[in-house]
């Protein structure tokens, strides 16, 4: 097989497989807010969001990937890894419970988020 060919093969698998990637969440992927705030000018620092995959509840500051998971109905236990996004350094933290009443809004330490988009809105 000439090697143009077997790169558009490896590409080929690549995007498959990502394409493949199941959601280890039963959400909307993109930004959410807490319910009753604006997505319009919401701050970061009330901003959260899930990209999918392996990915956890993010902040604007931390990046998490799911290490453990369990859920019994609608009641999600995570156990994921965080690292900062300008360092890099790990972030601790304890088990994340989402109480998970949409594919577009759930519940998350006393604070009920819902969906705003794909995108933050100044």
């Amino acid at each position: 097989m000439s090697s143009a060919r077997l790169a558009v093969v490896a590409i080929w698998m690549v995007s498959v497989g990502a394409a493949a990637a199941i959601d280890m969440l039963p959400l909307k992927q993109g930004i959410y807010v807490p319910v009753g705030r604006a997505c319009k000018g919401a701050s970061n620092a009330e901003m959260v969001n899930y990209w999918g995959g392996k990915s956890s509840i993010g902040v604007a500051q931390a990046s998490c990937t799911i290490k453990k998971m369990t859920h019994q109905g609608t009641t999600y236990t995570i156990t994921d890894v965080c690292k900062d996004n300008q360092s890099g350094d790990a972030i601790e933290g304890g088990p994340t419970v989402l109480k998970i009443a949409s594919p577009t809004q759930f519940s998350m330490a006393g604070t009920s988020y819902r969906y705003c988009g794909l995108k933050p809105q100044w």
